[in-house]
């Protein structure tokens, strides 16, 4: 995610969630369809809407950037 902030600058604010604070998040779990795999990625528009789900660990930078992109153009 290091190079992906750089990138990034200030248009795109990264936040891990730890282990143990995503075990207690059951509601959100719940919200985002994670609670079968209990973690994901979400991205939100700057309007706090999730505009990306995408659940467990089936990601890599090139779905990580294209759910980067498509939170900055809903706005």
């Amino acid at each position: 995610m290091g190079e992906l902030e750089s990138e990034y600058g200030g248009r795109v604010d990264f936040t891990v969630v730890p282990p143990a604070e995503t075990a207690l998040a059951t509601e959100e779990l719940e919200a985002f369809g994670f609670a079968a795999l209990r973690h994901g990625l979400v991205a939100f528009s700057s309007s706090g809407e999730a505009v990306v789900k995408i659940p467990g660990h089936e990601f890599g930078r090139e779905e990580i950037v294209a759910a980067i992109e498509t939170a900055l153009a809903t706005d």
